[in-house]
């Protein structure tokens, strides 16, 4: 009777943890959602600083000239929250495979990576808590924002490039944001070329900061959506083993109790039989 008991507890339990992955998992459903319709925003916000420098590329671009970059930042875009797998010891170790040197800066987002980062790799210059849910991307994008400022002066008229990894539909993703990308040229249209209040490279130093700003929303907001994606696929793995687990524990309850009934019948049967007789 105590291993059958005990059997149900453990199955008390286990219903328990699958009831609370089952809510767990409609609130990463429901997250997903809202970060998607954030990403939709932010991807409007960027095709216009990118159509903005599409024109001042296609008419002006003769005279922007930019020196090779100097020096290199990665910032890599982890977890701030548990249960996605090994998202983040998988992202620091793609992020430890590209080329560094002695002038790679590296700059950790989340805290979930920053457990993560081996205790052989190189020392890192920044490490932000990052966003849990939508609603924190704007904080961690300044917070972002604010730290890169001073990696990223230029040294004799030069920036440094910078890399970021996170996680990405097709797995970890590298995006490079400097240099600036080269946009397509956009068509020209009849008429002179537009007309510029400032140096083209006064305008192309204006244009940075709006550039860096919407494309770091842009990978925080992937890197989240991505993020939550490996938790839901995470939490439905789990939920399935529990249910498996369930499955196993039910029929050892269910062999436990016929074993019981039998043990019951066999000692009424035996409590029935009439006491044999003494012989004469």
């Amino acid at each position: 009777m105590s291993g059958r008991r005990e059997l149900l507890r453990h199955i008390g339990r286990l219903t328990e943890i699958g009831d609370l992955l089952g809510a767990m998992r409609s609130l990463a459903l429901a997250e997903s959602r809202r970060i998607a319709g954030f990403i939709d925003a932010q991807r409007e916000t960027s095709a216009i600083v990118r159509a903005a420098y599409g024109r001042l590329l296609r008419d002006h671009g003769e005279r922007l000239e930019l020196p090779a970059p100097a020096g290199r930042v990665v910032c890599v875009i982890g977890s701030e929250r548990g249960f996605c797998g090994d998202l983040n010891r998988r992202l620091a170790e793609d992020a430890l495979r590209t080329a560094q040197d002695s002038s790679t800066r590296w700059l950790l987002v989340g805290s979930r990576l920053a457990d993560a980062w081996p205790d052989d790799a190189p020392a890192t210059v920044v490490r932000l808590a990052g966003a849990g849910m939508a609603d924190e991307v704007l904080g961690v994008q300044a917070a972002l924002f604010a730290a890169l400022t001073p990696l990223l002066a230029p040294a004799a008229g030069t920036l440094p490039a910078l890399i970021v990894h996170a996680a990405g539909p097709d797995g970890i993703t590298r995006t490079p944001l400097l240099p600036m990308p080269d946009e397509p040229a956009a068509p020209p249209r009849p008429g002179h070329p537009v007309d510029l209040n400032l140096a083209p490279h006064r305008l192309l130093t204006a244009l940075l900061d709006p550039y860096l700003d919407v494309s770091l929303a842009g990978v925080l907001l992937d890197a989240l959506l991505h993020e939550n994606e490996q938790r839901l696929a995470h939490m439905e793995q789990a939920r399935r083993n529990v249910d498996e687990h369930l499955d196993a524990l039910a029929r050892r309850a269910n062999r436990a109790r016929q074993e019981e009934i039998t043990e019951e019948i066999e000692v009424i049967l035996l409590a029935s039989q009439p006491d044999p007789t003494p012989a004469d």
